[in-house]
C-alpha cells in the first residue's frame, strides 16, 4: 500500500481528507500539521497526526513517501519545503494547492528534478461537490499519474489542464469563485431586507434560488443559454432585470471579467514574490 503524507489539515487539508476516508482508497495517509487542535481533529478523524517531520520519523521511521500533498498557503510554502532537504524524498511525486506557485519555484526550492503537481480545488470539496483543475510536471510516470488523479477525484470532479499557464485561470474561477457566489446571495439577501423582507425571509429566498437554479443547471438537458431565455417573457419581470445584467458596459460580464483578471493577476503576483 502506498504512502501520502499530507502537509497541512486547515479547511482545504481537512476536506482533502475526508473525502479519501469517504472513497476508501487504498492509501495510507499520515498528516503534518503545526496546531495542537487541528492535530487533534486529523487524529480523531482516523489519522495518524505530527507536529513535523522530525516526529513523523521518529515514528515512522521505515516510511517511504510516494505522494506528498502541500495544502498548505502560497505564503507558508517557503518554510514548509524546508521540511524536505534533511529527509531523502526525492523520488516523491509533489501536489500542490497552492495559488500562484508554479513548476519553477518549486524546481528552484526543492531540486531541479521535482516531481510536481499544480491542483486548484475549491471549498465544495468539503462536502463532496468540489471541482478540481490540475497540471503536472512531465516526469511523472503513468502510474504516478494514475495514483495523483485516484487521489484528487475522491473529494471533486477532475480537469487536466495541458498547459501550466491555465492553472491561474483556473484558480480565479473556480479556485475563488464559491467566494463569488457567496457574495451573491448575501447582496440577494441584503436586497431583499432592503424591501422590506425580514432577514429569514430574505435569506430564505437568495439560498434556495441559487440551489434550485444550479441543480436545474446540472440536471438539464439545455444549456444555461436557453434556461435562461426559458424562464424570460417578452416584456417581463426577468426581461427587466436582465437589460440590466446584461449591460456592455456596466452589466456582470465586464464586471465578473474585471473580477477574474484581478485573481488570475493576484495568482501571478504570489508566484513572483514567492
Amino acid at each position: 500500500m502506498k504512502n501520502v503524507l499530507l502537509f497541512g489539515y486547515g479547511k482545504m487539508g481537512s476536506s482533502i481528507a475526508r473525502g479519501w476516508i469517504i472513497k476508501k482508497l487504498n492509501f495510507n495517509v499520515f498528516i503534518i500539521e503545526k496546531q495542537p487542535s487541528l492535530i487533534k481533529i486529523a487524529n480523531n478523524d482516523g489519522f495518524k497526526a505530527y507536529e513535523n517531520m522530525e516526529r513523523l520519523r521518529e515514528n515512522q521511521k521505515s516510511k517511504i513517501f510516494d505522494i506528498i500533498f502541500l495544502a498548505v498557503k502560497p505564503q507558508q510554502m517557503e518554510e514548509t519545503v524546508k521540511n524536505f532537504f534533511k529527509f531523502n524524498l526525492h523520488k516523491s511525486v509533489f501536489v500542490s494547492i497552492a495559488a500562484g506557485l508554479s513548476f519553477s519555484w518549486f524546481r528552484n526550492n526543492i531540486n531541479k528534478e521535482v516531481k510536481i503537481v499544480r491542483a486548484m480545488p475549491n471549498l465544495p470539496a468539503s462536502i463532496g461537490f468540489g471541482v478540481t483543475g490540475y497540471c503536472k510536471s512531465k516526469n511523472l510516470s503513468e502510474v504516478e499519474d494514475k495514483d495523483v488523479y485516484a487521489l484528487l477525484s475522491a473529494f471533486s470532479k477532475v480537469i487536466y489542464l495541458n498547459n501550466e499557464s491555465l492553472i491561474d485561470n483556473v484558480t480565479a474561477i473556480s479556485g475563488s469563485g464559491p467566494g463569488y457566489i457567496f457574495y451573491l446571495v448575501e447582496v440577494l439577501s441584503q436586497i431583499g431586507v432592503d424591501q422590506g423582507l425580514s432577514i429569514k425571509d430574505a435569506k430564505t429566498l437568495a439560498r434556495e434560488t441559487l440551489i434550485g437554479s444550479a441543480r436545474l443547471v446540472e440536471t438539464s438537458n439545455d444549456d444555461p443559454k436557453t434556461l435562461k431565455e426559458n424562464v424570460t417573457s417578452p416584456g417581463g419581470t426577468t426581461e427587466a432585470g436582465l437589460l440590466v445584467l446584461e449591460s456592455k458596459i456596466n452589466g456582470l460580464y465586464p464586471l465578473l471579467k474585471s473580477t477574474i483578471n484581478s485573481a488570475v493577476k493576484r495568482a501571478k503576483e504570489l508566484n513572483s514574490h514567492g
